[in-house]
């Protein structure tokens, strides 16, 4: 139950931080004029494979591996929006961590204790699709 709360409270925290793209940077998807853009909606589905919810890690190094159905991961940024290409936003504990168009990578220099690892598949812009398309992991480094 533990585990599921610090989830769910996360993915409270990740929203403006999994939106944001270098430099600290927060992307608003509303213009200056104050109205609101419309976030095309993707169906793609995210999950991360690796590591697993409630694993423990005995080094400080972990191996992610994203599952991502019904889209394809690209390279470019634009503005030409389309709900099955985007890339990927990866946050550790609340952190941007890498903004990839692969589905592997290694999370090195982990610290021991737990960790929640987040997932998001964005549009081409780097902003969120509407809904957001999400996953999110706990672990635990240690012995």
């Amino acid at each position: 139950m533990r585990t599921a709360g610090i989830v769910f409270a996360a993915v409270l925290v990740v929203v403006p931080i999994a939106s944001a793209c270098g430099g600290g940077e927060v992307d608003d998807p509303t213009p200056s004029s104050g109205v609101a853009t419309e976030r095309p909606t993707s169906s793609a589905e995210l999950s991360i494979v690796s590591p697993e919810n409630g694993d423990r890690i005995a080094r400080d190094t972990a191996r992610l591996e994203i599952d991502l159905q019904g889209a394809e991961i690209v390279d470019q940024t634009s503005t030409d929006l389309r709900p099955d290409e985007g890339h990927l936003h990866v946050v550790l504990d609340g952190t941007l961590v890498s903004m990839t168009s692969g589905t592997t990578q290694r999370l090195s220099d982990l610290t021991a204790g737990e960790h929640l690892l987040q997932v998001e598949f964005v549009a081409n812009d780097h902003a969120p699709f509407d809904p957001r398309v999400l996953a999110a992991v706990t672990f635990e480094v240690g012995p």
